[in-house]
């Protein structure tokens, strides 16, 4: 074989194996796809009885990915409830096929939910859960429990929090449902019981609950339908310890804990001692929450501005109050203009909007606000708070030294008047001196020598 030939054949196999080792894709031409995969059936049907099934089939109107828009594998958006472990999810194109991983219990109602984020081989997620049951004996159960999960203490909605529920002593075989992004959560067709209920904002996504992770567990009674919101925070085993005070003013401490307080019992102000250095004591009036006291010294300041705003006469003030009623004219207008371009897209949009879910607590918070009899001076002081109380009931006395510096003196200025707008600044001590110092004394400058004239 020449040369030439040999160039040929090379590359007529490079061309076959560009054409054979091709990555697979949607054919070019045609409308892209734009619309989220949908499901068609469900083998064993929605609301089947005694059924003998070895898994659950769900059949889409596509090809889906095996990789969601959330979560790392289908797992993460398949839910099968109860269960005594991880199902086992298997994907076959256009289908997925969920198996317990101990078999169907006799005599149980299971709900099978596909979690929004379900996607297509173009990444178009499915933004809706659907929920489908059947059951193993000859009826399904109506109980149901629903509420939102929280983050105690910020109380803003845990979305895709766990949640669980078992009977008893009985760890193993649980009804498990997860919080939608707006933190509401549903656990249904649960047999008439008594069940102890647990949330979990699962940081690592690991399904355990690690140390520093935020819980909750609540024992509740099922008849029909029960809400429960729960409240997720840190457990701890020890109790607070006091890490920092920050003198607000001569009147005024920020005390901060490392870990949030309890709501009940109420840390009070008989529980905080503060002493000087020579271990005299400065009485506390009261004692807040940071954030109440926050809130209400915004509104307080708010108040002495506006009466102040009002108690000015003279041609300024009014001006002010002037361009402050003409932005709040120009605010109302707004909100207004506002609230009607919502009022045409929601007339548009046909999907309802569900607003979300209220909580009913006090955040809990570590930082306090403590109010003194009469202002401290500059110096050394030291601070007990006895037995504060965490969220998980545990008391803890600590305490803590800190000191109130001198306030930095600033040089002041000397006064101008009106009539001085003019005229140079007056001079200082140094130019007065450096004004009154004698010229320096230069030498006499002495004449040329003529010569005499001869006679």
């Amino acid at each position: 074989m020449n040369a030439c030939a040999r160039l040929a054949a090379a590359a007529a196999l490079a061309a076959a194996c560009t054409t054979g080792c091709a990555s697979p894709g949607a054919p070019p031409g045609g409308p892209p796809d734009r619309t989220a995969p949908a499901i068609t059936t469900v083998d064993p049907d929605s609301g089947a009885i005694n059924v003998k099934a070895k898994g659950v089939t769900v059949h889409f109107d596509e090809v889906v990915s095996e990789h969601p828009r959330t979560g790392n594998d289908l797992s993460a958006v398949i839910v099968l409830s109860p269960s005594d472990g991880q199902a086992r999810v298997d994907w076959h194109r256009d289908a997925i096929t969920v198996r317990p991983k101990k078999g169907f219990h006799p005599n149980t109602a299971y709900a099978l939910t596909v979690m929004p984020g379900l996607a297509d081989l173009s990444g178009n997620p499915m933004k809706r859960e659907r929920t489908f049951v059947f059951s193993t004996g000859s009826t399904i159960p109506r109980g149901v429990i629903r509420g939102a999960v929280f983050d105690w203490t910020t109380l803003k909605p845990a979305g895709g929090a766990l949640i669980d529920a078992r009977v008893g002593g009985d760890t193993t075989f649980r009804w498990i449902a997860r919080a939608d992004s707006s933190g509401r959560y549903a656990l249904p067709f649960l047999p008439a019981g008594s069940y102890l209920v647990r949330s979990h904002i699962d940081g690592n996504a690991n399904g355990r609950i690690e140390p520093r992770e935020f819980w909750d567990t609540l024992t509740v009674g099922v008849t029909d339908s029960l809400r429960v919101d729960m409240y997720a925070f840190t457990h701890d085993t020890l109790g607070p310890r006091i890490v920092g005070v920050d003198v607000k003013d001569s009147l005024t401490l920020r005390l901060t804990f490392d870990r949030p307080l309890a709501l009940l019992p109420l840390l009070t102000a008989a529980q905080v001692e503060l002493r000087r250095a020579d271990s005299s004591v400065v009485r506390v009036v009261s004692l807040n929450r940071a954030s109440a006291f926050d809130s209400l010294a915004r509104v307080r300041e708010a108040a002495v501005k506006d009466s102040i705003s009002k108690a000015d006469t003279s041609a300024a003030g009014k001006a002010a109050r002037a361009r402050a009623d003409s932005s709040r004219v120009l605010v109302q207008r707004d909100s207004i203009e506002r609230a009607r371009v919502e009022a045409r897209r929601a007339a548009r949009d046909t999907v309802p909007k569900v607003p979300p879910p209220v909580p009913n607590r006090q955040a809990i918070t570590p930082e306090f606000i403590a109010v003194l009899a009469e202002p401290i001076v500059p110096g050394a002081y030291r601070i007990l708070v006895h037995d504060a109380v965490n969220a998980s009931q545990v008391k803890r006395t600590s305490e803590r030294t800190f000191t109130r510096a001198k306030p930095v003196e600033k040089k002041s200025e000397p006064e101008k008047k009106p009539g001085d707008a003019g005229k140079p600044a007056a001079k200082t001590a140094a130019d007065s001196t450096k004004a009154a110092a004698p010229p320096p004394i230069k030498p006499p400058i002495t004449p040329p020598i003529k010569p005499l004239p001869t006679p």
